[in-house]
């Protein structure tokens, strides 16, 4: 029987790892931590879990993915590649859609806890 998955206190998990870059750097690349809690399949797709943070930077996306979002800290700003404008602040939750574009400006440092379906 599959059991529960838990990662404890994320807005002060310590011990984050050093990632690759989630999008292509605009500028200096933001560093870039992560500490993943699962990793499995859900109806064909993997789902991968974790809390990631992000130095001050910009980051061009372009997402294969679909993605859940709770902003623990900090402020992104996304803007889509038609133009839309979405401010997301610490205690804001959203979600990347499937084959979505844009640039990720984080204002200041950025801690998320997400969760991440893709096929590949």
């Amino acid at each position: 029987m599959p059991e529960i998955s838990v990662q404890h206190q994320c807005a002060s998990l310590t011990g984050l790892v050093e990632v690759d870059s989630f999008g292509d750097p605009v500028g200096p690349l933001p560093l870039q931590t992560d500490a993943g809690f699962f990793n499995g399949e859900f109806e064909g797709a993997k789902m991968v879990t974790g809390t990631w943070e992000c130095e001050v930077g910009t980051l061009q996306l372009d997402l294969d993915l679909v993605e859940f979002c709770h902003l623990l800290e900090g402020h992104w700003r996304l803007t889509s590649e038609s133009g839309q404008v979405t401010d997301i602040k610490a205690g804001d939750s959203w979600v990347f859609p499937l084959g979505w574009k844009g640039t990720a400006e984080v204002i200041e440092k950025v801690r998320k806890v997400y969760m991440m379906l893709y096929t590949e």
